[in-house]
């Protein structure tokens, strides 16, 4: 898929984004919705084309006036359509040439953007090489999964049933692994209940599977699985801000 207006890494990032270019003659909108692209608006104003000179070529300059006053008018008039688009956007970018007019349109779709990157809907957190994100309940467990999981991600879980979900992506380092696990460990129902130590499992993100029937947040995993156990002082150490 060939990526028009925006960057690979906002592509990587953002889970929605907007793009909107335009002049005098065209207007192009496209969205990126979970990695897939669709041209929402495609449209080309009529310029006539004169070689002619005297009158003919005074009513073409006229003619260009009139379409560059009545441009505002007829962006807003297609972008601004009912369900042309989306409610929100994490990302909007716009190609505009001209000022006043990159501005206007701007104020008008500024409010639909949230500038949340994908990540920052889950627990999350930056590391020296790569990041850590986690779910929140059984639905972001199960969109977390299913939407940002990739093959060579590790994935971690505790033993025991109430678990969120935790990757670490773009990292094997062994420290990085260790604070997955601890984080894991700390949002899980088995330290919220027993206040010992916990067990978490992890494996690589090609392991993971959803089969028919499974319920929401609920995922299995292939292969060999490997167990770590994170002590209830290190989970203290946490808390109190030692690691």
């Amino acid at each position: 898929m060939k990526l028009q207006g925006i960057s690979l890494e906002e592509f990587r990032d953002y889970d929605s984004i907007l793009y909107v270019k335009a002049d005098t003659k065209r207007l192009k909108a496209v969205e990126y919705i979970y990695g897939k692209k669709r041209v929402l608006l495609n449209k080309e104003r009529e310029v006539r084309k004169t070689k002619s000179g005297g009158f003919a070529q005074s009513k073409y300059q006229e003619h260009v006036k009139w379409l560059k006053k009545q441009t505002l008018n007829w962006i807003e008039e297609h972008l601004l359509k009912k369900n042309v688009l989306r409610d929100k956007y994490d990302r909007i970018k716009i190609e505009i040439k001209e000022d006043r007019l990159r501005d206007h349109i701007w104020n008008l779709l500024k409010k639909r953007e949230t500038g949340k990157r994908w990540f920052e809907k889950f627990r999350y957190e930056r590391l020296e090489k790569g990041f850590i994100v986690g779910g929140k309940d059984k639905k972001s467990n199960e969109e977390l999964l299913k939407r940002h999981l990739d093959k060579g991600d590790l994935v971690f879980h505790t033993e025991m049933k109430g678990s969120p979900f935790f990757i670490l992506k773009e990292s094997k380092d062994e420290k990085d692994i260790f604070r997955a696990a601890l984080l894991t460990a700390y949002y899980s129902q088995d330290w919220k209940k027993n206040k010992n130590h916990v067990e978490v499992m992890y494996c690589y993100g090609k392991q993971i599977y959803k089969r028919k029937g499974m319920g929401v947040g609920t995922f299995g995993v292939n292969g060999k699985r490997h167990n770590m156990v994170v002590k209830k002082m290190e989970l203290l150490d946490l808390i109190h801000g030692k690691i």
